[in-house]
């Protein structure tokens, strides 16, 4: 079994669109591998993926998948080194090229390996003191404890909380289940021997911990205060407003019946999954409702009445944000032989179904993977406003045009009555 090229071997066969994919992990060091070991790979897709993660065996191995687009994929390493837990950066800093040309990821990795080498900084004040506290109050309920099966329980909290406060306190880097200890044994070989001997003897459990206290600043217990926050009101986390990098628009669009018009996605490596119509919205384009427009006649040959937006999500982006606008609209012409999408030129972008579901029908929805989640939690607690807000729209319409057809009627008696009196005069 050869690690890398299995690894390519499945990117090519699953994701032959990727910019370019690194296998990471203990897999790479023959020395370190073992009988369970697991392919760890991160992908990068286009900038129009859908990121996600998925676990599989291939070739015998059980592989692990971290795929997203480059702007995901740095959006969850700054994170989660804001937990002080490198996951991604280490995966992607120690990594190796698997798929896509030479150097297309080194400027990516000169970045994690930095971000590694200069550690977290020093676990802020408030870290510290609840990180003490904690370890404080459970001291006192391992010394104190009377039912055999609590002491356990508080043992191996405190166990592991004790690692965590040592690591806070050095201004280390942190990790989970084996992580911990690799972290620990990285900052310093003695300590981490002291604290996994202390396991399961009591006495070497409270010293260690003890020791770790007074050098993270002594326990804590009287004094450690918290103030509950305050529900309404809004903390500004930046001084200067984030730039808005990219639009796009898209549509909560039904049709006459009350159904929602959605487009299911079905592309390899992931289980299919339901999109709103719509996408980016363009230089060009007037505004980010005629992105809209134009977006629902190429994906869907269709034309449609917008009702107004409705919905509103954001994601980190480069050095802002994308804004994502979603719009109530009622459908009024579809064509699926009018797409011109340059997503339906490109097989190995996958398939794009156009389905239908009854917005009246919560069960159904509650089954769709639709996405994102924040946009489907939405729909589903407002689908009877949304039925409602479309219908109206759709009664005040008609009742504008029987109106314009009732002044073309009278117009018309007018001119009838002028003809007839011009015939009358005429005759006289």
């Amino acid at each position: 079994m050869d690690p890398r090229a299995d690894a390519a071997a499945l990117v090519a066969d699953r994701y032959p669109e990727a910019r370019w994919a690194l296998l990471a992990g203990s897999v790479l060091d023959p020395g370190a591998r073992t009988a369970g070991s697991d392919l760890d790979i991160v992908v990068c897709l286009p900038d129009d993926a859908v990121g996600h993660r998925d676990a599989l065996r291939w070739r015998g191995w059980p592989v692990e998948l971290f795929v997203n687009t480059e702007a995901g994929h740095r959006w969850f390493i700054t994170t989660e080194t804001a937990r002080r837990k490198p996951t991604l950066a280490r995966m992607i800093a120690t990594g190796v090229l698997v798929a896509g040309p030479a150097g297309a990821v080194d400027d990516l990795q000169a970045e994690c390996s930095a971000l590694l080498d200069a550690g977290p900084g020093p676990a802020s004040d408030a870290a510290l003191e609840d990180a003490r506290y904690g370890v404080t109050d459970l001291l006192d309920d391992l010394a104190y404890a009377r039912d055999g099966g609590e002491a356990d329980v508080v043992r191996s909290v405190l166990w592991e909380r004790v690692g965590h406060l040592a690591l806070a306190a050095a201004g280390r880097w942190d990790g989970g289940g084996k992580w911990l200890l690799r972290e620990l044994r990285t900052w310093d070989l003695g300590y981490a021997a002291r604290w996994v001997a202390a396991r399961h003897d009591d006495q070497a459990m409270v010293d260690v911990a003890r020791a770790t206290l007074d050098a993270a600043g002594g326990p804590l217990f009287e004094g450690y205060l918290r103030q509950a926050p305050v529900v309404d009101e809004i903390h500004a986390t930046r001084t200067v407003p984030p730039t808005v990098v990219s639009r796009s628009a898209r549509a909560v669009l039904l049709d006459d019946a009350g159904r929602l018009v959605l487009i299911k996605r079905t592309v390899r490596g992931r289980a299919p999954y339901w999109v709103t119509p719509g996408g980016r919205v363009e230089p060009e384009d007037a505004s980010v409702e005629a992105g809209l427009r134009r977006e629902l006649l190429e994906e869907l040959g269709a034309t449609a009445d917008v009702v107004r937006q409705v919905f509103l999500t954001s994601q980190p982006k480069d050095a802002g944000v994308a804004v994502h606008h979603y719009f109530l609209a009622r459908l009024r012409s579809l064509d699926l032989a009018l797409r011109s999408g340059p997503e339906f030129q490109e097989p190995t972008r996958g398939t794009y179904e156009v389905e239908r579901v009854d917005l009246r029908d919560d069960a159904a929805l509650a089954g769709l993977d639709l996405v994102p989640t924040a946009l489907k939690a939405f729909v589903r607690a407002n689908r009877h406003a949304l039925l409602a807000e479309a219908e109206d729209t759709a009664a005040e319409d008609t009742a504008a045009e029987d109106t314009v057809a009732e002044d073309t009627a009278a117009e018309d008696t007018v001119a009838e009555d002028t003809v007839a009196q011009d015939t009358v005069a005429e005759g006289s």
